[in-house]
């Protein structure tokens, strides 16, 4: 199986240019937990973010201005917990949570390119995630990588799906607590560098990764919790996919999307789906990977699947784009542990666990986003 390469070309500058800006967003924590606490199947692992909303605009300005993040080329293990899945008799197991696509509150003339409804509304809700973190064993070093996300209806209006393998961890399995995520929905970028964020960057305030079941790519799904951005939520500013966990039929087809770093523009791909080998399974998508002129590459990473079928009368997200296992496309599909995690993280305070159950994550293998390995799903 591939797992496709994220990366985001920033330039590299001396070192010594990132250390003060390291030291002050780690010294300066908002409430909440300063590192991850694992967490069992349901309630997955989490982390919340150790700056403010300013002190993350400051950060990304900072570096943007002197050029010190340097883009991730090495090699991280890949998430494998060893976690109980849900028992049959937990509250939730096994049942089907849905909601409809919202929306934007916004007013004025629509800013997306011609297309279908469908397409247009979720140009507007699909953005690229920049992802930094400071190197384990050199602090001074901050790494940057891009993955995709997408705004999901969610109580606090904040939440945005992605790729479990986009969120970077220690070498105990913990999620990276000195970690920074940007998220800018109806994110392009010109052949000539000229970047687009026509609804703003948004900062992040929690994070939480599903840690459920054997297989790496079955379950690579996480959600982010975005601050407001002048008190708006990005789901009023740009509309939200509905959801739909624990499927248990296919549609006709599927809708996988992505921002590949490749071409920096939003691309979507239409595939027969059908059921991967692991359970939860995975969809794949019938034909091959997603190339030619919808290549999802690296950098779509995280991107939605979406329920084809009813596509153009609101988007609704079933799992996440994954990479690829053997020739065909690959997604993780939302089933019960998503659930557990969604549920977490779209709280209004952005993300506390409903339990206080612990246990112990092992790595494994390769992540995608941050290499370019090739691996074997075991």
């Amino acid at each position: 199986m591939r797992r496709h390469v994220v990366t985001l070309a920033l330039a590299t500058a001396g070192l010594a240019a990132v250390l003060p800006t390291a030291q002050v967003h780690a010294a300066t924590p908002t409430a909440g937990p300063a590192a991850s606490s694992p967490r069992t199947a349901d309630g997955g692992v989490h982390a919340r973010a150790t700056a403010t909303d300013a002190e993350q605009r400051a950060f990304w300005t900072e570096h943007e201005k002197n050029g010190t993040l340097r883009q991730f080329t090495g090699k991280l293990s890949d998430w494998k917990p060893k976690a109980e899945s849900p028992r049959a008799k937990e509250p939730g197991t096994g049942q089907t949570a849905k909601a409809p696509a919202v929306a934007p509150q916004q007013k004025g003339k629509s800013r997306l390119a011609a297309g279908s409804p469908g397409e247009n509304r979720l140009r507007a809700t699909t953005g690229r995630i920049r992802i930094a973190w400071p190197d384990e064993t050199n602090p001074s070093t901050w790494w940057v990588s891009a993955c995709t996300g997408n705004v999901i209806t969610s109580d606090s209006k904040d939440v945005v799906a992605t790729a479990r393998h986009c969120i970077p961890h220690d070498k105990q399995g913990r999620i990276i607590s000195q970690a920074q995520y940007e998220f800018t929905p109806g994110y392009s970028k010109d052949a000539d560098g000229a970047e687009h964020a026509p609804y703003g960057k948004w900062t992040f305030r929690s994070v939480g990764v599903v840690s459920d079941g054997a297989s790496q790519q079955a379950t690579d799904t996480a959600f982010l919790a975005f601050n407001t951005q002048n008190g708006t939520h990005v789901q009023d500013k740009v509309g939200a996919s509905g959801y739909r966990f624990g499927i248990t039929s296919l549609p006709n087809q599927v809708v996988i999307a992505g921002i590949p770093a490749n071409s920096n523009q939003f691309h979507t791909c239409v595939k027969q789906p059908y059921w991967g080998p692991d359970n939860p399974p995975q969809i794949l998508g019938r034909g091959g990977p997603c190339t030619g002129d919808s290549e999802l590459s690296g950098g779509a990473s995280g991107g939605p699947l979406l329920d084809g079928d009813t596509f153009d009368s609101g988007p609704v997200q079933i799992g996440n784009f994954s990479g690829s296992l053997g020739n065909d496309a690959a997604a993780a599909v939302w089933r019960d542990a998503a659930l557990g995690v969604f549920r977490s993280v779209q709280g209004a305070d952005g993300g506390q666990p409903g339990h206080d159950k612990v246990t112990t994550l092992t790595n494994s293998g390769t992540t995608d986003g941050l290499d370019s390995q090739q691996w074997k799903l075991q």
